[in-house]
């Protein structure tokens, strides 16, 4: 039998590239796109209209707002909204994208899913109360929630995601004494699988955490990852207050939803970007 996973704002960079990344429906899976345009399965305005109706199994909620553009404390709104219609759907599970951003960049180990939340920009911050939210609201007869918080998407990122003029030059801040700062990605494919296989799970009855880290190890070096991808760049001159090392633990994840060893190497996620580019 096949489950019907509402995907709720399937029209951004996540959304775009998960869709191309499923043209063929995943295994077991029947995505039903949500977004605001004709190209959509549903039109429904998260902010200001009632859910419109209609049965999902799993709802996986995208929708949110960065900081470069939108309101900020819309992100509340919108991973509510997404809850509240996971129960009028009589969905099974709720998957509700969050940020590595809620921890904060102050630390330098792996940061864990039991790790205190400590947001240190009003994106992160904006994050965790709408983590708290939703926290609050699973109980008793409400769909299974799981919260993903997501690390870097090579493509849809600040680094390789924007169109530039042809000729740009992307500059690195330096790290001292290493090279360039340190993130966890995941390729927008090894992205798709993952969530293919939680929605799978979930459909399953598998019991899966409240909380999730979610991204490919090991986490990249920038300066690596502009190099695989042939991309020009130059350094920054020093400066301080760079952050050296955002890194996300996966353990997990990897307990869930095993990955290629070679998930996270600089050139496998610039493949999987230009994959569905």
């Amino acid at each position: 039998m096949t489950a019907r996973l509402l995907v709720l704002g399937s029209t951004g960079r996540i959304g775009c590239l998960l869709r191309r990344a499923w043209q063929e429906p995943p295994e077991g899976l029947s995505p039903v796109w949500h977004g605001r345009g004709a190209s959509s399965d549903l039109a429904w305005d998260m902010l200001s209209e009632a859910w419109p109706g209609g049965r999902a199994d799993i709802v996986l909620t995208l929708a949110g707002v960065t900081s470069r553009a939108g309101r900020l404390e819309d992100n509340g709104a919108l991973g509510m909204a997404g809850c509240r219609a996971a129960e009028a759907a009589g969905a099974r599970h709720v998957f509700l994208l969050s940020s590595g951003a809620v921890y904060g960049s102050a630390r330098s180990e792996d940061l864990s899913e039991e790790d205190e939340p400590r947001p240190d920009t009003p994106y992160g911050e904006a994050k965790l109360t709408m983590e708290r939210a939703a926290l609050e609201w699973r109980g008793p007869g409400r769909p299974g929630l799981t919260i993903l918080r997501l690390g870097n998407v090579a493509g849809a990122d600040a680094l390789l995601g924007p169109r530039r003029a042809p000729g740009e030059i992307i500059v690195l801040d330096p790290v001292p004494g290493a090279g360039g700062p340190v993130r966890t990605y995941i390729g927008p494919v090894s992205l798709a699988d993952v969530l293919a296989r939680l929605a799978r799970l979930a459909i399953g009855g598998a019991p899966l955490p409240e909380v999730l880290n979610l991204g490919a190890a090991p986490p990249v070096d920038m300066a690596d990852l502009l190099e695989a991808a042939g991309l020009a760049w130059r350094w920054d001159p020093p400066r301080d207050g760079v952050i050296p090392r955002v890194s996300l633990a996966l353990g997990r994840l990897a307990a869930l939803c095993p990955m290629p060893a070679d998930a996270g190497a600089p050139a496998r996620l610039v493949a999987e970007w230009r994959a569905l580019a």
